[in-house]
């Protein structure tokens, strides 16, 4: 695991007096591995099951969590969809953050050194308010990877073009600047909706039909420069099926993301997937009997393929 394990997991505080020499996970010089390893080892079943969320918290150990957050084109703490969250009967307090032009503006750009800029403001600017404020998180489902080849499948506004290679380029660059070069990210990249997440119309139902020339030169393309170049850690899967199979379950992501791309971060589910799944119960069963843990936080799920 990467620097992901640190920085968009576990966040390390306040660790109990009496374990606190002999807590390896809480010692920032030991190895990451190491430092997981240790971690799990003091956690309860329930505490396990609970990090599969996207809140993996462990109070119980010190262990502070962070959320996700939108942020295609700047942290999204507010606006129409009330992203600033909900209190009470009424919503949080907006807290201003730059807006840059959407995703389909950014790649008209054609200026991967500006979107890094504009990735680096936005990380800024989140761990800002995740620090100071104690909102959003530190994991920003940014960029989209997908390719739109055709304006009547919808939601082409979250898509930098159609061009694979230029796609890519475009979703390293900003992966780049959202994590950042230091030692530690400033945020984690999350890749989405991977695969051929294609059209808005029917998309929990419908499945992308191609074959594996048409994956591997066209589709996965973004994704894998996303994670081979630009290191991104962490992704979400889409509704839709590829070739009759979900792909919250599909082989591809253990046997091409992880084993090919070297992916071994987050893999997340989109919001109320797991669910639509669970209608059919073998699917769940697969996911569990492939190797992979499912938790639900409201309506998204994160999957652990260890």
């Amino acid at each position: 695991m990467t620097k992901i394990g640190l920085v968009s997991l576990l966040l390390v505080c306040g660790v109990p007096a009496m374990s606190q020499q002999r807590a390896v996970y809480a010692d920032s010089s030991a190895p990451v591995e190491a430092r997981i390893t240790d971690l799990l080892s003091r956690m309860t079943v329930e505490e396990k099951v609970d990090a599969f969320s996207t809140n993996p918290t462990v109070p119980r150990l010190g262990v502070v969590g962070t959320g996700h957050v939108e942020g295609l084109h700047g942290l999204a703490l507010g606006g129409p969809g009330h992203w600033e969250g909900r209190v009470g009967r009424g919503y949080e307090t907006v807290i201003p953050t730059t807006t840059f032009p959407q995703s389909r503006g950014l790649g008209q750009t054609w200026d991967s050194a500006l979107l890094t800029k504009a990735a680096a403001q936005e990380a800024f600017e989140t761990r800002y308010a995740f620090g100071k404020y104690h909102r959003g998180g530190l994991v920003v489902r940014a960029p989209n990877a997908d390719l739109s080849r055709d304006p009547r499948w919808g939601r082409s506004e979250e898509s930098y073009g159609e061009d694979p290679y230029f796609v890519g380029t475009l979703a390293t660059a900003f992966t780049r600047g959202l994590q950042g070069d230091g030692k530690y990210w400033m945020t984690a990249s999350l890749l989405k909706h991977f695969l051929a997440n294609s059209n808005e119309n029917l998309r929990t139902s419908s499945s992308s039909d191609f074959d594996e020339r048409l994956f591997q030169e066209y589709y996965s393309v973004p994704f894998r420069m996303a994670i081979e170049e630009g290191h991104a850690n962490a992704f979400m899967t889409a509704y839709n099926s590829w070739n009759g199979t979900p792909m919250i379950e599909n082989p591809v992501l253990r046997d091409v993301v992880m084993k090919d791309w070297g992916e071994d971060g987050i893999i997340c589910t989109d919001g109320g997937a797991l669910l639509a799944a669970g209608e059919g119960p073998s699917c769940v069963q697969d996911a569990a009997g492939s190797g992979g843990g499912d938790g639900s936080c409201g309506d998204q799920s994160v999957f652990g393929y260890v």
